[in-house]
This record gives structure tokens, C-alpha cells and sequence, in this order.
């Protein structure tokens, strides 16, 4: 699908992901807008889609190739007209986020770049920064050490509380490391099976320091999520807050929800905002968090300075997270072309719902408008969001998360994001289905941990 030359924005999201897909289904539903993927190499998460025009760019790591990559692209999407229409550039991941801040001054005068300056997201997305911005705040996160891994390694305390959750502070610098059994996050039995990682990390060319973490009792249904979006001033207009009924458990995606039911926590919605404001966060941060059995208190693990992947249960629930970047980065006149009563639309079984069709104080069609001073808009649609077939789901329903996802499913309230009535190509198609049965094969390979 190429873009049209009607088009009068073009939204370029760097990244291959199922959130780089979702955020390009919610620029179509919102606007009929077609997006510009760029992803390292095209895959079938991205082809064949009637909102995404991909544009490969070949590789993530050698930075300049990527910024040459999107210097041209920008070139060719603005060729005609003297008033070029403008070009929002998005990244999936911390990887591409930070790409695209650390390379600001060579982007921005071709894309508008919707994230905070270099130096406000590494104090907030690089974890070691996080938790002790957690600790002046007296935001609850668990016990954490953050240890060098470079040539000048401190000791170790000796009352380490294993087992231990060990994971990168830079995740961004953590793609480029290379050692054998490498996972996204590390669950550390002992001492021994602790230093034996700590000497493959040494040679693996990543530097910068690893995050030690107490292993917070619980399965999956304990994980939380909650996004938030922050107007240009540094107040936070909106949060949507979710609570996870199963994750992934793959080494290449462990960690990634595959089902969430949205919920509404006010005292976590609270703490997260008191950090973004702190911070004078702009646009849109996602937190990861777990409810500790062991108090009942919600502990922070990290913020994204992003969308995170499976954000699209914010959209599910009636706020387009499409249009919260178009109104405040475009400006409300790009907005004037949305799709009334989008919000929802083309989600497989979520059928239009009051909240996200018609308008509330503080909102526009599910949008917080600028300038409100009600407080932040909070998500209180009740949906389940999943990326696995229903049958599959239904075999890890767990606890109070658990039947809260079935009541849901009994409803008709479910919105996978691959499932969008506007995609028609018989290869899509043939992917979905393919996909899905994929699904089955990775959850008996890889099952979820019950507690």
C-alpha cells in the first residue's frame, strides 16, 4: 500500500513489531491514514496491510544507515507542493526511541519528533535512574542493585535475596549484546549461576550496568501496566491502567502481555503521574509494575518512554492513541479529519461502547483536550485485550484476572489488534490464521508460569 498523495500527514513509525502494527491500524481507523513502516527487514506482522506502506531500512543497529534511511524517505514523501505536509516520526521500542532522540538534530528538521529531550528520558528509561527517582518520590518498586559490568565490577553484598530477576538497565544498548543464553530478563537461582552471567555479560560488549532485582512473588494475572499521556506542557491528560491476564513466555518475547483487562487503580495511576510530572514528561510512557502478594502494594519495575507493544487495549476501551500524537504535535486542524465514532471500529468483537464513541469533560472523542484542568481523563471502559485465539486464552485463565477476562469474553468485549475487518488480502489472511496457530505451538513449548 503506497501513500497517497492526499494524504495530508504521513505518519513514519520506526520498528516491525505487532505495536508498530497497531499504531498503524489506529492511524487508518482514525483518519484512513496510511503509515510508512520501517522496520530492520519486512515480515508478516507488517505486509500485505491496507495501513502500512513498508519501507525497510536493513538494518537497527548502524544508526547512521537508519537516519540516511529516513533522511531519504522524507525527501521522497514531501517532493511535492511548496508547503510539504508534515511527517510524525515514531519509534516502537526503546531501541528505535532512542535512536530517533539521539539523532533529534538531524531528524527534526524533516519529521516532528514526539518525545522529551536525550537527557529527560535517560533519567527516566535507564533503570538505575528510575528507581532512584522511585526512592526521592516514595514510589514502591522492589529491592534493587544496579551492578557495572565494565572493567572495574564492584563486589557483590553478600545478602542478596535470591532468586533474583536480572535484566539490562539500557535496554536500547542490550540488543547489540551478543553472549550464549542471552534472554530479555534473567531469573538467577544462586550465587553461582549469578556470577557465571556476570562473566558472560563481561564479553558480550554491552557496558552499561545490569540491574539485580528481588524476584517479586506471583504469576502473570499479579503483572500491571499503565499508560499515560502527557500534553506539551508536562501535565498528565490522560492514564489507562491494565492488569495482565498472561504473558509470553518465549525467550525472544518473554515478559510481553498477551492478554490485559483493563482496570482502573487510582493510587498507581497517582504514583505514575507524580513521576512524569516530576520529570516534565511529554507524550505518551508506559509503566510495568506487579502487585507483591506478600503486602499487596503495587511495585514499579521501569518506565518505557513510549507506546508499549501491546498498547492497543487503549484504543479497544475508546481512546485512539493516534489521535492524542495528532492533536498535540499536528495540531487540531489535522485532527478535524478523523472518523467520528472510530474508536473502536474494526476491533473483531468489541462492539461501539458509550465512553469511546461520544465525548466526556476534559475530551474530545475519547482525546483529552489541552488545557482541561479536570485532572488526567482515566480509562474506565471494561475490556479484555489479546493477541492469542480465544481457545488458547481460555486455558490460562487464572484467579480474579482470570474471570474477569472470561466475563469479558462472554460479553462480546475482546479486541485482538492482527483482527481489523479493513484487512482483506488472502496472504494477510493466510498469515493471521497461521499466526494464530503458531500461538498453540509456543504456549505448550513455552507454558506460563503459574505463580
Amino acid at each position: 500500500m503506497r501513500i497517497p498523495d492526499s494524504q495530508p500527514f504521513v505518519p513514519v513509525i520506526l520498528g516491525g513489531d505487532i505495536g508498530t502494527y497497531s499504531l498503524a491500524r489506529e492511524f487508518h481507523e482514525a483518519y484512513g491514514a496510511v503509515c510508512v513502516a520501517v522496520p530492520a527487514g519486512s515480515n508478516g506482522v507488517l505486509e500485505h496491510s491496507v495501513a502500512i506502506d513498508v519501507r525497510p531500512a536493513g538494518t537497527m543497529v548502524d544508526e547512521d544507515a537508519v537516519v540516511a534511511h529516513l533522511l531519504d524517505l522524507a525527501r521522497e514523501l514531501t517532493a511535492d507542493g511548496a508547503n510539504p505536509r508534515p511527517l510524525l516520526l515514531c519509534g516502537s521500542l526503546d531501541l528505535q526511541v532512542m535512536l530517533i532522540t539521539r539523532h533529534r538534530a538531524a531528524l527534526e528538521p524533516r519529521y516532528t519528533i514526539p518525545y522529551v529531550p536525550l537527557a529527560t528520558m535517560e533519567r527516566a528509561a535507564l533503570k538505575q535512574n528510575f528507581y532512584a527517582l522511585c526512592d526521592e518520590l516514595g514510589v514502591p518498586h522492589p529491592r534493587t542493585l544496579a551492578y557495572r559490568t565494565d572493567a572495574h565490577p564492584q563486589p557483590l553484598p553478600d545478602d542478596l535475596p535470591f532468586p533474583l530477576i536480572g535484566k539490562p538497565a539500557d535496554s536500547s544498548a542490550w540488543v547489540r549484546a551478543k553472549f550464549a543464553g542471552k534472554q530479555k530478563i534473567h531469573t538467577i537461582a544462586d550465587r553461582a549461576e549469578l556470577g557465571d552471567l556476570l562473566d558472560r555479560i563481561a564479553g558480550s560488549g554491552y557496558g552499561e550496568p545490569f540491574i539485580l532485582q528481588e524476584l517479586v512473588p506471583g504469576g502473570d494475572t499479579n503483572m500491571r501496566l499503565c499508560t499515560y499521556f502527557s500534553d506539551r506542557s508536562g501535565t498528565v491528560r490522560f492514564a489507562g491502567y491494565g492488569e495482565v491476564v498472561v504473558e509470553e513466555h518465549a525467550p525472544i518475547v518473554l515478559g510481553n502481555s498477551a492478554g490485559i483487562v483493563t482496570a482502573v487503580n487510582e493510587e498507581v495511576i497517582e504514583q505514575g503521574r507524580r513521576v512524569l510530572e516530576h520529570l516534565g514528561w511529554t507524550g505518551f510512557a508506559m509503566f510495568d509494575a506487579k502487585l507483591d502478594p506478600r503486602d499487596g502494594v503495587v511495585k514499579f519495575f521501569e518506565l518505557n518512554p513510549r507506546l508499549g507493544r501491546n498498547h492497543y487495549y487503549l484504543t479497544a476501551a475508546g481512546h485512539n492513541a493516534a489521535r492524542f500524537y495528532v492533536r498535540e504535535y499536528l495540531g487540531e486542524g489535522y485532527d478535524a479529519g478523523a472518523r467520528p465514532g472510530r474508536a473502536a471500529a474494526g476491533s473483531a468483537a468489541v462492539p461501539p461502547a458509550g465512553a469511546g464513541a461520544g465525548t466526556s469533560a476534559g475530551t474530545i472523542a475519547g482525546t483529552t483536550v489541552a488545557g482541561a484542568d479536570t485532572g488526567p481523563e482515566i480509562l474506565r471502559e471494561e475490556v479484555l485485550y489479546t493477541v492469542l485465539p480465544l481457545a488458547l486464552l481460555r486455558r490460562h485463565l487464572r484467579g480474579p484476572v482470570g474471570e474477569k477476562a472470561a466475563r469479558l469474553m462472554r460479553a462480546g468485549r475482546v479486541a485482538n489488534p492482527l483482527r481489523y475487518r479493513a484487512e482483506r488480502h488472502p496472504r494477510r489472511l493466510l498469515y493471521i490464521a497461521l499466526s494464530s496457530l503458531n500461538q498453540f505451538r509456543k504456549f505448550r513449548q513455552y507454558p506460563p508460569r503459574e505463580a
